[in-house]
């Protein structure tokens, strides 16, 4: 008997909204954090420290103390004070001494007080005479914790560093770690190289946790910019035998960063008369890490690897061979040896055969000019067990490819073999890194043949990474050619829904083989040299993918297009105009090419169009006829010119607003006029939230101008709700203090900007008010808002992109599909999309949006591992995102199949969502249950 499994819960948040049902805005209580009262107050605490006789007692008043620096008292000196009495007094409790420097700690960096030098000097002060370990090792934390969030001055700064250094010879090596930590972050530029001996001592140690605290304390010089000799290599090689993890692993970063720094200092090699660059012999020996026991050593090894570029080639090249040839150790002449024979005085007696033979003790472990543990590092690093240490090996092997071409060439076999690794994220990793330095190679008919058996992999990952990658790469024959093209279309047939990315590839093969696709142009086409052969269907997938590659190449080699029969032409037209951004513009079939860019026509159509809506500033009704059309011809201009899609919706946006503003003007000021409608007001702030959540790369002024445009419209929406009395103004008069106390902050932090007179206004007659309430606020501002002039227009800026997504799966076309389900179960049907400009901060606000025949709406969550950055030849798009997830539809039953619309949306606001495309219309057909068999 079969055992039913239970299927693993995956959480989506699904909203459910009912329009048909308008439901009165609850109220918002208005929660203000008061001060706190006298029995709760961080004095009345301190004061109680003065009658406590057990230390239990004091520790939980010390807690409450720290419970209550929340409420950000402004003076506090007066309980600092008898906190610190309290530490001298006590004497048995070492707890309560601990608490007590922490609890000081806390005051500075709470912002409870405003110097914090003093706390600092208290601190000091306290710890002269304390002979405990704990406490002693809390106050250096305290005062490291002070310094790193406030600025101390040089004075305390001394004393701070002088009681670190006294406190080095303690016993504990908590104490000792923690001045270490003071000493190499505070030490002072006068100070720096007596310093750093002092701390360079410690690094031997019979502590680990002291040992590594050391090397970490002279890194951490480093990265302020004190020089690190480098007569502490030495130090730090011998740190890398250690039997501590945590020590070889601070050694390896400092071995990494004297390298980088002093790349052509020459050091002596070991028993040999020979010098090394610094940085091959650093590099020597983070390539012997990479044998390392622990697998964080090995990590860390593997990717600092990547970042020693500077290495010379012969020790790059070593990395990639197991076999070290001759140990790498200065071979010396017949002559050499001959002369130390002579002055050695040893002569052969003629008694044993060949004992005059010239006779070398050589130990190669101390000669050799690289460990032996170099050789082959990077292949053991990709042969690791673990996929942390491949990964790293995989991405430090790039970079050095990215900075030695003829490394790349080296590289390409042991890249390529990692296509067949276990675990996705390392052949994607793979993937991309060849992806990356393919302008460096040209690929192999045996290279070829293993990354094409890669192309049958399982996840959609894979095959999309090596169709990018296919098409960034440069292969060297006719045969490798029509390999990649024949393979191509073999894993299309049995992924179709490959399609898009298929296309994307033999797109960008046609640009970079243009020579070698004119020679396969008979062969590709199946066309005979002398007789017609049928028409192929253009909606084939594969007749598609080669008639793109054809068409790419075509611009690069004109005489191609004699070879292309008449069919092909005509099917070019077909084409171009379903599928722009991947067929280009050809000279055939008499069509001509309209030149407008964003340099040129459409910039100057944009600074004419403002233009004239400025000069009509004081003509109302022209000046709405401009907006008008204005809206139009921005929306076409987007379509017509993709570079400035963002500028033009940016621009009829902000247009559209404008016209909205001075139409319910006009209406508020007319004496018998109508009452607007509340889809109008909708409307209105639903633009405002367009142009605060859609668009990206706007300047600060453009930020000015779209946080004005945003008060002036709450503003006007309160303004006419109360008015209407109608529903409650309390949420427009929430709304409208929360944009002002926006715009306020930004003029603040931005104090050269200017804002327009009804900005500064509206701003001072809100600050004026003491109890903002909706029927103050609108008495206060209504005069403001009947007499305000019209908005500015915005300026021209061509770096403005809007966020937009586009929906490949389940295509518009697949639209008479039905998907049948029983009713009352789950449909599952699968969903890609791709969101361009889309900010790191807005991925949690993405919502599916589901729409179902009856009007029931309902938003998905989509789970964040299903969104992942799309890739490029150039790497990773920073705001560009592809979304693969499945869609569940469910319903009750329905007589005949009917549409259901999915699309995506921002949610910015509860009821307030920004679609980010067209909604897909998908047949669903839920049917009756079966009854009886």
């Amino acid at each position: 008997m079969a055992v039913p499994l239970k299927r693993p819960f995956e959480p989506t948040q699904s909203v459910q909204e009912q329009p048909t049902l308008t439901l009165r805005p609850h109220k918002r209580i208005r929660l203000a954090i008061k001060r706190s009262s006298s029995n709760v107050s961080i004095s009345s605490y301190s004061s109680r420290l003065e009658t406590a006789t057990y230390s239990n007692e004091a520790l939980k008043i010390l807690i409450q103390i720290s419970d209550a620096l929340q409420f950000n008292e402004e003076d506090n000196t007066e309980s600092i004070r008898q906190i610190c009495e309290h530490f001298r007094k006590e004497t048995e409790s070492s707890a309560v001494r601990v608490k007590v420097l922490s609890l000081l700690g806390e005051f500075c960096l709470e912002s409870c007080v405003t110097e914090c030098a003093p706390i600092c000097e208290d601190i000091m002060m306290l710890l002269r005479p304390e002979k405990s370990p704990k406490v002693i090792s809390q106050g250096l934390l305290t005062l490291f914790k002070i310094g790193n969030h406030q600025p101390l001055p040089t004075q305390t700064l001394t004393k701070t560093l002088s009681l670190a250094k006294g406190h080095l010879t303690s016993s504990s090596h908590n104490v000792q770690r923690h001045a270490l930590l003071l000493l190499g972050a505070f030490s002072l530029a006068n100070q720096e190289k007596e310093t750093l001996d002092l701390i360079s001592k410690y690094t031997d140690s019979q502590d680990s946790r002291v040992r590594a605290q050391a090397f970490r304390s002279i890194l951490m010089m480093g990265r302020r910019n004190v020089i690190l000799t480098p007569s502490l290599y030495p130090r730090a090689i011998g740190s890398l035998q250690d039997d501590y993890e945590c020590v070889r692993r601070e050694a390896l970063q400092l071995v990494y960063e004297l390298g980088i720094r002093h790349p052509n200092h020459l050091i002596a090699v070991n028993d040999s008369d020979s010098e090394l660059r610094l940085i091959d012999a650093a590099f020597g020996n983070v390539c012997s890490a990479i044998c390392d026991l622990s697998m964080r050593v090995r990590t860390e090894a593997a990717e600092l690897l990547g970042g020693m570029t500077q290495v010379g080639s012969e020790f790059l090249h070593q990395t990639l061979d197991k076999k070290l040839m001759s140990n790498l150790r200065r071979k010396k002449s017949f002559h050499e040896r001959s002369t130390e024979l002579f002055q050695s005085g040893e002569w052969s007696s003629g008694k044993k055969w060949a004992d005059d033979a010239p006779k070398e003790q050589v130990n190669t472990a101390t000669v050799s000019l690289m460990a032996s543990g170099a050789c082959g590092a990077l292949v053991h690093g990709l042969e690791d067990e673990f996929l942390e240490v491949r990964t790293a090996s995989v991405d430090s092997m790039c970079q050095l490819a990215l900075a030695n071409p003829p490394f790349a060439v080296t590289s390409l076999d042991f890249l390529v073999d990692m296509f067949n690794d276990e675990i996705e994220s390392v052949r994607l990793r793979a993937i991309y890194s060849l992806t990356k330095i393919s302008k460096h190679i040209i690929l192999r008919e045996d290279q070829l043949e293993t990354m094409l058996s890669s192309l049958e992999d399982y996840a959609v990952e894979v095959r999309e990474g090596l169709h990018l990658m296919l098409g960034a790469c440069k292969v060297s024959t006719q045969a490798c050619l029509l390999m990649v093209v024949q393979k191509v279309l073999d894993v299309l047939s049995k992924y179709p829904q490959d399609k898009m990315s298929a296309f994307g590839c033999l797109q960008r093969v046609g640009q970079k083989h243009a020579e070698l696709c004119l020679s396969l142009v008979p062969q590709l086409l199946q066309n005979h040299p002398f007789l017609d052969s049928a028409e192929k269907d253009v909606e084939d997938p594969a007749y598609v993918c080669i008639l793109i590659m054809l068409f790419n190449a075509a611009p690069l080699m004109p005489p191609m297009l004699s070879l292309l029969p008449e069919t092909t032409i005509k099917h070019y037209a077909y084409l171009r105009d379903t599928m722009p951004n991947l067929v280009p513009h050809l000279p055939v079939g008499g069509t001509s090419q309209i030149d407008i860019s964003g340099q040129t026509g459409s910039r100057q159509f944009l600074e004419t169009l403002l233009a004239n809506i400025q000069a009509a500033y004081k003509a109302p009704r022209a000046r709405q006829a401009l907006l008008t059309a204005a809206q139009d011809n921005l929306d076409r201009l987007a379509t017509i010119d993709p570079e400035l899609t963002g500028t033009a919706n940016y621009t009829a946006t902000f247009l559209g607003a404008q016209l909205l503003i001075e139409q319910l003007q006009a209406n508020l000021v007319a004496p018998n006029s109508r009452s607007p409608s509340k889809e109008c007001l909708n409307q209105l702030m639903k633009k405002c939230l367009k142009l605060q959540n859609l668009f990206s790369g706007l300047t600060p002024n453009d930020l000015l101008m779209v946080k004005q445009i945003c008060l002036r419209a709450s503003a006007l929406h309160l303004v006419l709700v109360v008015k209407d009395r109608s529903q409650s103004a309390l949420g427009p008069c929430q709304l409208l203090l929360h944009i002002s106390a926006d715009a306020n902050h930004f003029l603040q932090e931005n104090p050269n900007m200017t804002p327009d007179p009804f900005t500064v206004s509206i701003l001072i007659q809100i600050a004026n008010l003491n109890d903002p309430k909706p029927g103050r606020v609108f008495r206060e501002i209504l005069p403001l808002v009947q007499s305000a002039p019209p908005v500015m227009s915005p300026e021209i800026n061509v770096n403005i992109k809007i966020c937009t997504a586009r929906i490949s799966e389940p295509l518009p076309s697949a639209s008479e599909s039905i998907v049948k389900v029983t009713a009352g179960l789950i449909a599952a049907m699968p969903f890609v999309a791709e969101i361009h400009n889309l900010r790191e901060g807005q991925r949690q606000d993405l919502r599916l949006r589901i729409k179902y025949p009856d009007q029931n709406v309902h938003f998905v969550v989509p789970r964040m591992r299903d969104l992942k950055q799309i890739m490029t030849e150039n790497g990773v798009a920073e705001n560009d995102w592809r979304l693969r997830t499945t869609v569940l539809l469910s319903h009750g039953v329905w007589t005949e199949a009917t549409q259901v619309d999915i699309s995506l949306c921002l949610f910015v606001r509860p009821g307030h969502e920004l679609e980010l495309c067209k909604p897909v219309k998908v047949l669903f057909a839920p049917k009756p249950v079966k009854r009886g068999i």
